[in-house]
């Protein structure tokens, strides 16, 4: 049984002189790969793996050596690019990175920890980095230029399945579907109470209680209550309207009125003014949910399937006036098409199983509030997916012997064996 092999393209590392101190792993025509370039390149990727590298280290040791490989094609291609001049605007390298450090946060589950792991500040990293995001993706535009033109015929992907046909794993089909959502909210009772609430910490802080001990035990915001309220700085977009335009308005130590946002009803302080950022805390009460509200939203998700499946509303028109999805004037509610296996919801998958073309679903529940679904077309997948595969592995098959051809002209000396 023949297996199939997916290369995957590292970052590019391109060194200067004075960093040269550090041990160097390669050299690629006139480039130096350095010791610690391939450390910092695995530990990225090693934490988009979810590999723990100080458990698994001999698997992290044959990603080190992997890096260093791809590290050196990396910049044997580099060399080609240059000679063609190939270029990515400036915007698309601060957009690429910032996306891969917001990637690695997420993944690590703090700033601290991806810190941490990655063996340095990330304000070190973005400025360390950015060549090396900038270097990728000029490698990246220069493949796919090359091979955008490469194209399978259908002998060429038959071919390919029946080689590695206990390799391909099983190909899910497509889904399109609509859905209305239906989100629990609190009643006029549970907000006023909320905001009595609201109100009466801002009394106790004008009277001279403490914002930070307040915030600690009152606020609903959980991951700021346990550092006072403190949000750090922030620029504006970070925050929804109404809550910005409020902040951006204080003078430092000054405290807001309370104000209501979707989230629910805030006391906001400035703290610090730099630049176009601000350093503000704050206080949120969020009105409670009560089961008499839970009761109001299922009761109402009910009758608006029953206005639907009696023909009294198309589901269409249904989504636009009762759905509280927020994209809704956009998409219409509908998901045109996507693959089962990446919808995230366990509740909307059975769902979709259960269902027939045509068919809308009863009311059922998740952690977002109460849905009905309908199923517009299912689609078979199998040809146009093995039809990519083939594709992609002809031009891998293609760029690995276009390197080996580079590789005879452009000098590559590899210092150290990992």
């Amino acid at each position: 049984m023949k297996k199939l092999i997916i290369s995957f393209l590292f970052p590019l590392c391109i060194v200067n002189a004075q960093s040269l101190i550090d041990g160097i792993a390669a050299i690629v025509g006139s480039n130096a790969i350095l010791l610690s370039d391939i450390d910092q390149v695995a530990r990225m990727t090693a934490t988009q793996m979810n590999l723990n590298i100080y458990r698994d280290t001999t698997q992290f040791r044959l990603l080190k050596r992997n890096v260093l490989n791809s590290l050196i094609d990396d910049n044997i291609l580099l060399e080609v690019a240059r000679i063609e001049t190939v270029e990515v605007k400036d915007r698309d390298v601060d957009n690429a990175l910032n996306q891969q450090i917001e990637s690695i946060i997420s993944q690590t589950g703090s700033q601290e920890e991806a810190e941490k792991i990655l063996g340095a500040p990330l304000s070190k990293i973005k400025k360390d980095y950015r060549p090396i995001f900038k270097n990728r993706m000029i490698v990246e535009k220069l493949r796919s230029e090359k091979f955008k033109d490469v194209s399978v015929s259908r002998q060429e992907v038959e071919s390919f399945y029946r080689t590695y046909k206990d390799s391909v794993p099983e190909i899910p089909p497509s889904v399109d579907f609509s859905s209305i959502l239906f989100k629990v909210k609190p009643g006029a009772s549970e907000d006023n109470l909320a905001r009595s609430t609201a109100d009466s910490l801002l009394t106790l802080i004008h009277n001279g209680a403490n914002f930070e001990i307040l915030a600690r035990e009152y606020s609903n915001d959980v991951a700021s209550a346990k550092f006072g309220g403190d949000l750090g700085y922030i620029k504006r977009g970070a925050f929804i309207k109404s809550f910005e335009e409020t902040a951006f308005s204080l003078d430092i130590g000054e405290i807001s009125p309370v104000i209501k946002t979707d989230f629910g009803y805030h006391i906001i302080q400035l703290l610090d003014r730099k630049g176009e950022s601000i350093n503000v805390r704050h206080i949120l009460i969020r009105p409670s949910i009560s089961q008499n509200n839970v009761l109001f939203c299922r009761q109402l998700a009910d009758s608006v399937r029953n206005l639907i499946v009696t023909n009294q509303i198309s589901f269409d028109s249904a989504v636009m006036k009762y759905s509280d999805e927020p994209n809704k004037e956009v998409s219409r509610g509908r998901v045109k098409r996507i693959p089962k296996n990446q919808i995230q919801n366990r509740e909307f998958i059975e769902t979709i199983n259960s269902l027939k073309i045509g068919e809308v679903s009863p009311v059922f529940e998740t952690d977002l509030g109460f849905h009905i679904l309908k199923l517009n077309n299912i689609f078979d997948d199998t040809w146009i997916t093995l039809e990519k595969m083939a594709l992609e592995f002809k031009k891998n098959r293609l760029y690995q012997e276009w390197l080996l051809r580079l590789r005879k002209d452009i000098y590559v000396e590899t210092k150290i064996t990992i």
